[in-house]
């Protein structure tokens, strides 16, 4: 049996082939059957057919994984897998006895004559990055497959501040449930459990019948709304529209999800209304803010710092705009690129 998996979400794609391995080691408890290969971090070359053929082709149960051998492989190494492909393709079809997977941390390039062989003759998935709907699902299963819960708030927070990252959004939701499900509540303040972060410590919380807030995110998950949309809406606030658009087409040429980056608009401009209600009425204080406004205090001091650049008004006139874009987006009336090139230069 062949089988290729890939894409962009290496976190989903990678936990196939581990799924596919543990179900395969429920049957050869030695592990002697099982081979796994990496050209991304092996130099030796091996030529694949001695890979799979080093106890005969199929002569026992084998399961072969082969990593990153279009990402990393010579074309030498690249030219021989298609050549054994080749010979061995009826078999590697309708055999049971070995199973051959190969997988591949990102997107090949799509002219490669390995990916296209692969793609032609084997059980594939394309793992593409989540969002929206479908991450906001994924969230919520991951926390239930490890004995937690999750309010649909909770949820939303956690897609803003961590994207699309499942690696780093399965170790926030590991961390979170730690301190959802701790039975006692600590005296610690709010402070103390930002500086735990660091040492892997959180005090206790009770009250809410173990279910992971908004609150809890706003405490425990740091935010990567410190490396791009904090830069963005500081680069506004000094009327700096080139750089704003700039920065902005630096994340959609990476890749970021545009759906994503306009909420994140929608969520700081918001907290920026939140801070402003207090900041202009003459509460600077940055700690007193964030309890007020219940937000985490680095959001609170940020938006401190960018409310200089803003009056009240125009916090409200721009969020009125974001509410306006929202809907034409949602509807099809403008197209979701267009929608955040207009509003930074509408600054």
């Amino acid at each position: 049996m062949l089988l290729f998996l890939y894409g962009e979400d290496d976190f989903r794609s990678w936990e196939k082939v581990g799924a596919i391995k543990n179900k395969f080691l429920q049957k050869d408890k030695l592990g002697s059957g099982l081979n796994v290969f990496d050209f991304e971090e092996n130099d030796e070359k091996i030529k694949l057919s001695e890979i799979v053929g080093a106890q005969g082709l199929f002569s026992s149960k084998r399961l072969v994984i082969i990593k990153n051998l279009i990402l990393s492989g010579t074309a030498e190494d690249q030219q021989k897998a298609l050549n054994f492909l080749k010979l061995n393709k009826k078999d590697l079809q309708v055999g049971q006895d070995l199973v051959l997977v190969f997988w591949e941390k990102e997107l090949p390039r799509k002219n490669n004559k390995l990916f296209k062989l692969l793609l032609a003759n084997s059980k594939n998935q394309n793992f593409e990055k989540l969002s929206g709907a479908r991450l906001a699902n994924w969230i919520a299963k991951r926390v239930q497959d490890l004995g937690g819960k999750i309010s649909p708030e909770a949820i939303n927070k956690l897609a803003i501040y961590v994207g699309n990252d499942l690696l780093q959004m399965n170790n926030e939701i590991e961390k979170l449930i730690s301190f959802a499900c701790r039975s006692e509540r600590s005296e610690e303040s709010s402070s103390n459990i930002t500086s735990a972060n660091s040492t892997g410590f959180f005090p206790a919380k009770a009250g809410q019948n173990d279910i992971i807030t908004e609150t809890d995110v706003d405490l425990l998950v740091k935010s990567k709304i410190e490396a791009n949309i904090f830069e963005t809406i500081d680069a506004l606030a000094s009327k700096n529209k080139e750089k704003a658009l700039g920065l902005l087409h630096n994340q959609l040429e990476k890749g970021d999800d545009p759906f994503y980056i306009f909420s994140m608009y929608v969520y700081q401009f918001r907290n920026l209304l939140k801070i402003g209600s207090f900041y202009f009425q003459g509460n600077t204080n940055q700690y007193e803010i964030a309890k007020l406004a219940k937000l985490h205090p680095f959001v609170a001091q940020k938006g401190v710092a960018q409310l200089r650049g803003f009056t009240l008004s125009q916090l409200k006139k721009i969020y009125k705009t974001l509410g306006e874009m929202d809907l034409q987006i949602k509807t099809g009336k403008i197209d979701i690129v267009l929608a955040l090139d207009k509003f930074v230069v509408s600054l």
